[in-house]
């Protein structure tokens, strides 16, 4: 799509703390939008969004009139201040880096719950036994990458809505998914233990010297890569780390599927969750996910899926784009 024109293109951005990805789609396509001219910039080789977007529509070769980007922070109106990174972005200041068209902001996970229909079978890999959803009814996404962050698209027989939240900074407890004293050693760091704090790749750094601390031995690992590497390769001790993180996942997304009520399914994103929920350790997750005591049966019905789709953040940008039209712009000069 390189050399498209304005009328027929719009941007597509998914912006997380690490890296930003752009893309374009076409803005009368129908069906499952088609993504093109993907591309990856490090976020921190930028002082700004804007200087982002200026370097992929040069590399691109492509002009747009509209514009819809998820990024990793609240979106407070038309601006956000990204939860882990520096940058500052509003919808006032990437339209007018686009000369003017007509631009709009959405939290990432926003963005991947307009997705969720358009991921086929070939795009999610099952967690646990198949399971039947129910039809028409809410579906849930969290994830865990550099943050940890929830969305809901809640659907009947008269149409959709997505919500939207900050799950990633609500409480988490101990139990048997997290085990007391790792919990207590977390409490005595933070004060008040949120989900972040365990299921982000900063939280599997947590987790770790944790157990360390419980041990009364040195960390092993200085990264969170160097955790997930080593849970492939087998190394016991970032296994140890692994089974944690994967059991507190599990009992979260638990919680999340019963507040949602996502009884249509439970689908799971990010860097972090690709990495550390395989099928083999479906088993682990699916017991802690079902261990809601009287409402167990409750959730054991509802089926989750690991997102496999290369580009989610693009695709649910580029759904959002579809399913409101394209962004219409206020009478300020700003847009929605």
């Amino acid at each position: 799509m390189t050399g498209g024109t304005a009328d027929g293109l719009a941007l597509i951005g998914d912006v997380g703390g690490t890296n930003c990805r752009l893309a374009v789609t076409a803005m009368a396509a129908r069906g499952t939008p088609r993504i093109s001219d993907v591309r990856t910039y490090p976020a921190a080789d930028f002082p700004t969004f804007e200087d982002a977007v200026a370097a992929y529509l040069r590399d691109a070769g492509v002009s747009v009139s509209a514009a819809v980007i998820a990024v990793a922070g609240p979106v407070t109106n038309g601006e956000v201040a990204m939860t882990n990174h520096p940058w500052r972005l509003t919808e006032r200041g990437l339209a007018a880096r686009l000369g003017g068209a007509k631009s709009r902001l959405i939290n990432d996970f926003e963005a991947l719950a307009h997705a969720l229909p358009a991921l086929g079978p070939g795009d999610l890999l099952a967690l646990g036994a198949a399971r039947e959803p129910a039809a028409r009814s809410t579906m849930a996404v969290m994830g865990a990458g550099t943050g940890f962050g929830t969305a809901a698209l809640v659907r009947d027989a008269s149409g959709q809505a997505v919500l939207v939240g900050e799950g990633g900074h609500s409480a988490i407890s101990p139990g048997e998914a997290l085990p007391v004293e790792v919990w207590r050693r977390l409490e005595d760091r933070f004060g008040y233990v949120q989900v972040e704090h365990v299921l982000s790749g900063p939280g599997l750094m947590n987790l770790h010297r944790a157990l360390c601390e419980i041990e009364g031995r040195s960390p092993s690992f200085q990264a969170p890569d160097a955790i997930t590497d080593g849970a492939a390769a087998g190394d016991a001790r970032a296994q140890a780390v692994a089974d944690l993180f994967v059991a507190a996942f599990g009992a979260v997304a638990g919680d999340m599927a019963l507040i949602y009520g996502a009884r249509s399914g439970v689908f799971l994103a990010g860097g972090v969750s690709q990495r550390l929920l395989t099928a083999k350790a479906g088993a682990a997750f699916r017991a802690s996910f079902e261990a809601k005591g009287a409402f167990s049966d409750y959730v054991v019905a509802i089926p989750t899926w690991l997102i496999t789709h290369d580009q989610p953040g693009l695709l649910g940008a580029a759904c959002a784009l579809a399913d409101a039209g394209a962004p219409a712009p206020t009478s300020n000069g700003a847009t929605l």
